[in-house]
């Protein structure tokens, strides 16, 4: 198994522009693409709630802060935009979401360990991850913290629990 996820997010102009114009309102961007195509564009936006889970009224603000000023940016171009959750169980893509989604529940599958690793984010800096009250699967091992370089994660993504699930 290979390293999956890129270090692109917070470098990315795209996001840069958007994040300036939600950070009053508490929102990260999760992830930014922005697609054209002849006379047409489309603008796909996932956000996240600072410290609580997001609201649809977070996603019609964010929404109404962004179509006009793209719309402009856009000129002639007809703009379909969507602006979304990143989902309960998103798969991250970028080492910049373990910042974003500190406090939240991962599991992420661990080279050096060999096993998925669900815990807790705890901290997150440009090298590694630290995640607390962790268990590690496929050894039955928990405790209280561990820190995880991104070169050692094959994947992750955020874990939920769902009701009635045997732990």
């Amino acid at each position: 198994m290979r390293f999956m996820l890129k270090s692109e997010l917070e470098n990315s102009s795209l996001y840069k522009e958007i994040q300036a114009l939600l950070d009053n309102l508490d929102l990260d961007v999760v992830e930014a693409t922005l697609s054209k195509n002849g006379a047409s564009a489309f603008l796909h936006v996932y956000l996240n709630k600072r410290g609580m889970d997001i609201a649809t009224r977070d996603l019609e603000n964010a929404y109404n802060i962004l179509y006009p000023r793209y719309s402009v940016i856009l000129g002639d171009r007809d703009l379909s935009m969507e602006v979304t959750s990143p989902g309960m169980q998103r798969n991250f893509k970028d080492v910049a979401e373990f910042k974003i989604f500190i406090g939240k529940l991962v599991r992420l599958y661990s080279i050096e360990y060999s096993s998925y690793i669900i815990g807790e984010i705890f901290s997150a800096d440009n090298n590694s991850v630290t995640l607390k009250n962790y268990t590690i699967e496929d050894k039955k091992l928990n405790g209280e913290s561990i820190n995880i370089e991104y070169s050692k994660i094959a994947k992750a993504k955020l874990e939920y629990i769902w009701e009635g699930k045997n732990a």
